[in-house]
């Protein structure tokens, strides 16, 4: 019997939906009198998936079975609705029943379709809600910071791998390789090495997840980071220090040069200059195309070298140290405080020793964006790696929008 009616819809839906434009518009008055004193559902029950959490067109995000059906006197506008867009299943359903599933896009708003799925968002979109609708936000800009969350603790015959506080293996040392240590941030070289040179108990972290995200998504484990942001966020979380903000999606539609500088790098006959200009250019290298978003601190990228350069001078209080960053060093700075921002850490106010010579090259240099939007730190030189002639350095503060 059941077969019967709802083949009769779909034989005849032009005369269905008349007939439920009727019955909806003579039952409406009613339906708006006793619906009022119903409180719409929490749109967080309907979700297939956990508020926070990233997901991408095509994503279910609601679940069906959840939705709250009313009674059709409270709601004959519901038939309607499903009358226009041809849903024949939730009409039949609705009639036999007495009881109508409420339509998605009462309950759901930005980036999700009238099936319940994500659609039309740019980049990495999160479930949240707002306005007291299910929605996904279309973002401009996430990031999230580097922090460990596979660990290593040492024993007395080889270490034990924790997550959180679960223990999810013990490797003993005759058994260290690439099979049983995870080696994408510490290579097995310098895993053993810190094995090697620590005591039982100590720790060492293995892997990262990124989370405490601008937005407020949910932790991305290591294993996820891959498939959500793409292979380029792990090589960009491999070069810079824990701690530190990773931007995983940029979509900016407006990039405004808010400060530029450049400088000279002069040639001195006493120093070796090939080395000046090579750790000159892999200062460059480090800063080039660092994000900082708003209100937030940042190191440049540690996929770099320096070489300890000796100084002749017998008044230079530091014999060796890593001349050829300073250059660079003052154009970083002079841009970023012609950006009104603080001067980096790890800088002087100093034209000539514009790099503190004490200061960390790869974690001691810090730019601070005071400011209410991401900026792209570019720095680039038209001189070679070479050392002959030595070069222009150039660097600009970009801002994002």
């Amino acid at each position: 019997m059941e077969c019967v009616i709802l083949s009769s819809f779909l034989k005849h839906p032009l005369i269905i939906i008349v007939a439920l434009l009727i019955i909806g518009a003579a039952m409406y008055p009613v339906g708006i009198a006793v619906g009022k004193y119903i409180p719409p559902q929490d749109p967080t029950e309907i979700a297939s998936v956990t508020i926070g959490d990233t997901v991408s067109n095509g994503t279910a995000v609601v679940d069906n079975n959840k939705i709250r059906k009313a009674p059709l006197v409270y709601h004959p506008e519901y038939l309607v609705e499903y009358a226009k867009k041809l849903q024949f299943w939730e009409i039949y359903t609705s009639l036999t029943t007495g009881a109508a599933p409420t339509p998605i896009k009462n309950i759901t708003g930005s980036g999700i379709s009238d099936n319940g799925v994500a659609n039309g968002i740019k980049g990495p979109g999160m479930l949240t809600v707002q306005d007291g609708k299910l929605i996904v936000t279309n973002p401009t800009f996430v990031w999230g910071y580097k922090v460990p969350y596979t660990i290593a603790v040492k024993t007395d015959n080889g270490i034990d791998i924790k997550q959180g506080n679960k223990t999810i293996k013990s490797v003993s040392k005759k058994d260290f390789s690439n099979e049983t240590i995870p080696h994408d941030f510490k290579t097995l070289t310098e895993f053993e090495s810190w094995y090697n040179n620590t005591e039982v108990g100590n720790t060492t972290a293995l892997d990262y997840s990124l989370s405490n995200f601008n937005d407020g998504r949910n932790i991305i484990y290591p294993n996820e980071i891959p498939t959500v942001f793409g292979e380029s966020v792990i090589k960009d979380m491999q070069t810079h220090p824990p701690d530190q903000p990773i931007t995983v999606y940029n979509g900016s539609t407006t990039q405004t040069v808010i400060s530029e500088t450049s400088t000279t790098m002069n040639y001195y006959a006493e120093l070796d200059n090939v080395a000046r200009a090579h750790n000159a250019n892999q200062f460059i290298k480090a800063w080039n195309n660092t994000v900082v978003p708003p209100h937030s601190l940042a190191h440049g990228s540690n996929d770099v070298y320096y070489y300890a350069v000796y100084d002749p001078d017998p008044k230079a209080t530091v014999k060796w140290a890593s001349h050829g960053t300073c250059p660079p060093g003052r154009a970083l700075r002079d841009a970023v405080l012609g950006a009104g921002f603080p001067r980096p850490i790890g800088t002087t106010d100093d034209y000539q020793n514009a790099v503190d010579n004490y200061a960390d090259l790869i974690t001691g240099i810090i730019v601070e964006n005071t400011g209410n939007y991401p900026v792209k730190i570019v720095m680039w030189s038209d001189g070679g790696d070479d050392g002959a002639g030595m070069s222009t350095i150039y660097a600009q503060i970009i801002e994002l929008r």
